[in-house]
């Protein structure tokens, strides 16, 4: 299990549930949170639901950034057939896409990957649809989260002699702090600091939202992306290549230090 899905085991999607026409009952969902007249103050709800979803954006770009830096390669390449990726792989190539603001293809990456069991995809969507004001599809997809811990992962490799093994935020589960709690840190962090991506993510934030708009030119019927016959080899060959030549994120910085320090301080809690 990585940091990061420790950290998201809260957003463990329900085992048991039946999804509603549409999604959601917009309907019956309005009229059952709806505010009474001598209740009423549309000016600070609107303000309030205004920094909500502020927030909920900040929220999931946050987590988009940290879910895209801290996964191995070899994970966003691992694909079902050349157009089609394995279920994490979607969550990542779903957050590249969120990063670009291609929302369409981002939500839909996400449902099959949230279908497939990956929690991280199903909060996702719940921060997705806060951002852009669609209250009871966020409402929906919170829903389905419950704190069944995740399937237990696959076994790890055994590391080769004398391997430096690093801490990062992602090779690290959390449980004992919150996902508001870490999400909350990772928003400040990222207001404090400007960070210059990896090159394999510039590279795949370069090409794949073009490749999925493309596939969706080519299939407008279809609404999961299909870039294209050649998508999966090249999305490994980006990384392939990204991983010969040096990043330009540096491998530890004295800012980089505090911000891991502040996480295992969360977490301690």
């Amino acid at each position: 299990m990585t940091r990061i899905d420790g950290i998201l085991a809260r957003a463990r999607l329900a085992t048991e549930r039946t999804a509603p026409r549409d999604i959601v009952d917009t309907v019956s969902y309005a009229t059952a949170h709806a505010v009474q007249p001598s209740d009423a103050h549309p000016r600070p709800a609107a303000s309030g639901r205004r920094r909500d979803a502020q927030e909920a954006a900040e929220d999931l770009r946050a987590l988009c950034e940290t879910l895209v830096s801290h996964t191995p390669a070899h994970e966003i390449a691992d694909f079902v057939t050349e157009q089609i990726p394995e279920p994490r792989s979607a969550l990542i190539l779903a957050c590249v896409l969120q990063m670009t603001d291609t929302d369409d293809g981002a939500r839909f990456w996400w449902q099959y990957a949230a279908g497939a069991g990956q929690p991280a995809a199903a909060y996702c969507l719940y921060l997705h649809h806060l951002a852009v004001g669609e209250d009871a599809p966020a409402h929906w997809w919170h829903q389905q989260t419950d704190d069944v811990k995740p399937p237990p992962p696959p076994p790890a490799s055994t590391p080769r002699p004398g391997a430096v093994q690093e801490w990062a935020p992602a090779l690290n589960p959390v449980t004992s702090t919150s996902t508001t709690t870490i999400l909350r840190i990772l928003r400040h962090l990222a207001k404090q600091t400007v960070r210059d991506r990896t090159t394999a993510v510039t590279r795949l934030m370069a090409y794949i939202p073009t490749a999925v708009t493309v596939g969706y030119l080519r299939e407008p019927d279809m609404e999961l992306p299909l870039p294209g016959d050649d998508f999966a080899q090249r999305v490994k060959d980006l990384l392939a290549a990204a991983a010969c030549r040096p990043d330009v994120l540096p491998v530890r910085t004295s800012q980089a230090e505090q911000d891991l320090d502040l996480l295992q301080q969360a977490a301690s809690h």
